[in-house]
């Protein structure tokens, strides 16, 4: 059974292009000079880092770049490196201070660009498929948010979603304010990410999200073809592609797909339709009576969901927009591949880190300090879900926990990957759960406390540091672990559950034991306080796991479903990571 993924409901759609309307100028060009299209007014430049500004011009011309404050003074300014082998140019700014707005002049010879408006402060870019592309006029409580929303020092800019470069689409694309009604089609994860970091980082200092996703996207779509075909994990990715498109004339492709998309068009129709007259109608109840999103659309070349198509057309050109880093949620649409994703996503994060990477430009020099650290990605670990007719049957693929393992070791083993639990946050037959309030806010905390530095953020879900066998148990211990404690079963119970300490059953614990058979069942599960060395720092705590029918367990497991139990939480509210040996 394929998953059905699709587009975040009510998400902007994919660009079209097209040209201009008779009149209107291309703002990313004067005469022969071209800056790329994610600069524009209202931007947020990053502070603290050299900042790149780059875009084309004639080989032999230098482009000379100034940062202005209101009254005239310059407060930084640079130069591309000229004459230059090809027609790409990029300049880099020394690293600045929080402040603005400034004017940022880019000039060629006798042609010029000037933006306004522009800021120094934090910049993150949000990256994946439709959870994160979930808007926020329709995530939970998104109108009030919405209406709320009144905050002059966050910004964000709307990747075009375009499977190959379109610079009319670049040419219509813009930095905006995230205040009503602008924010509406900001990504709701993005957009509480960048309130908690308002909240935090300081009053004068600006937040910039740049939303870079598309709905329904495989990580594939993510990397190069060249990364994939030199992969053992990617090269499947490729030939399954070619495969769905050998022999098909264009005509017949586009036919298709012109097809599928007034099929698709007249589904989200018929559901903005119920949700006008059945309002707080969910998910489920409108696939009851439409039918699951007719998904997943013909695999063309001129599609925005083929491999690498959003990787040229979107990440190379934001590509190296000096960011503080990364948020990645995604991972849904690699359902069926979920024995390679650990390899693609460690290999995407080395292709975006490289494309990143400003070495070989010329560094300024005045207040440059090198900075090690490799840009940060913060990942949102895949929450809870399950097809509601697989569920039905009583069936389980378990191939969720296999990508929540996968972006799990990821986190351990690669430098500066940090995870967000979300085993919370899911809802039971709806792959777009609505709560992104609250992946939003633990996102923001994870990077106030690693990357920022904020010790006094709660931002560390408990996870297990090893296991041993006690007779006929085994003592599972955990880290981050203070104030561990049960609160629900499954995520729709949780919010209004109460917090508890006492032993869990079988079946309502999450945890599960198995002997030298290998086959595992429900256990029980009691919390322990810990001893010696462990309790020493009030993080550890031990949780003893057993059954009656394995007398001699050798394995256990915790949260190991695509949707089940997992009610273990620590004193931050915060759930613990799923477990398996």
């Amino acid at each position: 059974m394929v998953t059905v993924t699709g587009i975040a409901p009510g998400a902007s759609g994919v660009t079209s292009g097209g040209a201009h309307a008779p009149g209107a100028t291309d703002r990313t060009r004067s005469g022969s000079l071209r800056v790329a299209a994610v600069f524009a007014d209202h931007m947020v430049l990053q502070r603290g880092m050299p900042i790149a500004v780059f875009g084309s011009a004639p080989r032999d011309v230098e482009v000379a770049v100034r940062l202005t404050a209101d009254d005239g003074v310059i407060v930084a300014q640079s130069a591309s490196q000229a004459p230059r082998d090809e027609e790409s140019w990029t300049a880099l700014l020394p690293p600045l201070p929080a402040g603005g707005p400034y004017t940022l002049d880019v000039r060629a010879d006798d042609d010029m660009l000037c933006y306004t408006d522009v800021f120094i402060g934090e910049v993150w870019l949000a990256g994946g498929q439709s959870n994160i592309e979930l808007e926020l006029h329709t995530s939970e409580h998104g109108v009030d948010v919405i209406a709320a929303a009144d905050d002059p020092l966050l910004h964000f800019y709307n990747t075009p979603k375009v499977g190959a470069v379109d610079e009319t689409a670049e040419a219509d694309s813009a930095w905006c304010t995230a205040v009503a009604p602008e924010v509406a089609h900001m990504s709701a994860i993005g957009y509480h990410f960048g309130r908690r970091l308002r909240e935090r980082l300081g009053e004068n200092v600006a937040v910039g999200v740049i939303d870079c996703y598309i709905g329904g996207t495989s990580i594939s779509c993510w990397m190069s073809k060249a990364t994939l075909n030199g992969s053992a994990a990617g090269r499947p990715y490729v030939e399954r592609y070619e495969r769905a498109v050998a022999g098909k004339t264009d005509g017949q492709m586009r036919a298709e797909a012109d097809a599928w998309q007034r099929t698709f068009d007249r589904w989200n129709n018929d559901v903005a339709a119920m949700k006008d007259s059945h309002p707080g109608i969910t998910q489920p109840q409108i696939d009851a009576v439409l039918g699951p999103c007719p998904w997943p659309p013909p695999v063309t070349p001129f599609s925005e969901r083929r491999v690498g198509a959003p990787f040229e057309g979107m990440v190379r050109r934001v590509a190296p927009y000096t960011v503080r880093g990364f948020l990645w949620y995604q991972g849904e649409e690699d359902e069926q591949q979920c024995d390679s994703y650990r390899e693609l996503l460690g290999l995407l994060i080395d292709e975006w880190r490289t494309l990143w990477n400003l070495d070989g430009y010329d560094e300024p020099t005045i207040g440059y300090q090198p900075n090690a650290r490799t840009l940060p990605f913060l990942i949102v670990q895949l929450p809870q879900w399950i097809d509601g007719q697989v569920a039905a049957r009583g069936e389980d693929p378990r191939r969720w926990p296999v990508i929540r393992a996968a972006q799990y070791d990821a986190s351990e083993s690669l430098d500066d990957v940090e995870l967000v639990c979300t085993m919370d946050c899911g809802e039971f037959d709806n792959i777009h759960p609505l709560d992104k309030r609250t992946v939003g806010v633990r996102i923001a905390d994870l990077a106030l406390r690693t990357v920022y530095g904020h010790d006094d953020v709660a931002a560390e879900s408990p996870r297990v540091v090893h296991t041993s066998i006690a007779g006929e148990a085994i003592d599972v211990m955990f880290d981050h672990a203070h104030g561990l404690h049960w609160r629900g079963t499954t995520p729709d119970t949780v919010r209004d559950a109460v917090d508890e300490t006492d032993a869990r059953a079988a079946g309502t614990s999450g945890f599960e034991i198995t002997g030298k058979d290998g086959v595992y069942v429900d256990a029980d599960a009691r919390i322990l306080e810990c001893s010696g060395i462990d309790a020493a720092d009030g993080e550890h705590m031990k949780v003893r796991v057993s059954s009656p029918q394995v007398s001699a367990p050798t394995a256990v497991r915790y949260a190991w479903r695509s949707w089940g139990p997992a009610p273990l939480f620590n004193d931050g509210g915060l759930p613990a990571f799923p477990y398996a040996e």
